[in-house]
């Protein structure tokens, strides 16, 4: 731990024996305050979910009952770029994937609509929606920007569940399917989860394989969170990459070299 990064070598060995770890008040709300204004605006002008794609990235209307994602704001917003260069943010999660260097894959909002409308986010691994990745390693922070607790569909995660690998992809439309289970039932002990709740400010750091999930916003208010996705160094690029972008400029097998995928941290002469 530093005074400018929280995390101590006892939050690396839970992270890395758990696949999770909270930290309760990484930023206040004033820090976030410009990335707020910034998912406003982005939902008053219903933005894009993946600038250039198809039918702007968004896919079947119960998709949105889940949540209102959108990608790569930091593209867009100042208030947004702030966070995802973060350099004290990037630096645990530099230190927490026991990375030397640490680069950006995208960040994305998560606004999970409220009433009785909203859904479930079902339990699954993101590492499988990651296109590009040739191992896993990369993780995402996890950002309240509004205090979250059960009933405005907090995040549960699975301790150990990263130690199970790459599982297959579980829709997030279908109602019920969940990788949970699906384990489960192929006769695999799987833990208890734990619920984290947070004040606007928390952040949860969490590994591509961790079994995770959210329950419905049954507030009166969306819900708000702010992701970001980072890559360390030993993770190499494939050649496709859907969600990002940049596929046809980098190079396969070599690190993801290119200006929408930032390096943001590095050891400074130190093993990490």
């Amino acid at each position: 731990m530093t005074a400018d990064c929280p995390t101590t070598p006892e939050d690396i060995a839970q992270y890395q024996k758990k696949g999770f770890i909270s930290y309760p008040n990484f930023f206040t709300p004033e820090d976030l305050r410009e990335l707020a204004d910034a998912l406003g605006h982005a939902v008053e002008i219903n933005r894009a979910r993946i600038k250039g794609a198809e039918n702007a990235g968004r896919g079947r209307p119960e998709y949105e009952l889940v949540f209102n994602q959108m990608v790569n704001l930091w593209t867009d917003y100042a208030g947004a770029r702030k966070i995802t260069l973060n350099k004290r943010l990037a630096e645990s999660a530099r230190q927490l994937s026991q990375a030397k260097q640490i680069r950006i894959y995208h960040d994305h909002a998560l606004i999970k609509p409220p009433g009785v409308k909203s859904r479930e986010t079902n339990w699954h691994q993101d590492f499988p929606y990651w296109s590009g990745m040739d191992r896993p390693g990369a993780l995402s922070a996890w950002i309240a920007i509004d205090d979250v607790y059960i009933e405005n569909g907090c995040m549960h995660f699975v301790p150990g569940s990263h130690k199970f690998g790459k599982q297959e992809g579980i829709s997030l439309t279908t109602q019920g399917e969940s990788i949970v289970q699906k384990m489960k039932e192929r006769g695999h002990k799987v833990a208890e989860p734990e619920t984290i709740e947070l004040p606007a400010g928390g952040v949860t750091f969490h590994h591509g394989c961790n079994f995770h999930y959210a329950g419905p916003n049954l507030s009166d208010k969306p819900r708000r969170a702010f992701a970001i996705i980072y890559i360390p160094d030993y993770v190499l690029f494939t050649g496709k990459n859907d969600a990002a972008g940049a596929q046809d400029e980098m190079e396969v097998g070599k690190p993801w070299d290119h200006p929408l995928h930032p390096v943001i941290m590095e050891a400074k002469n130190v093993d990490p």
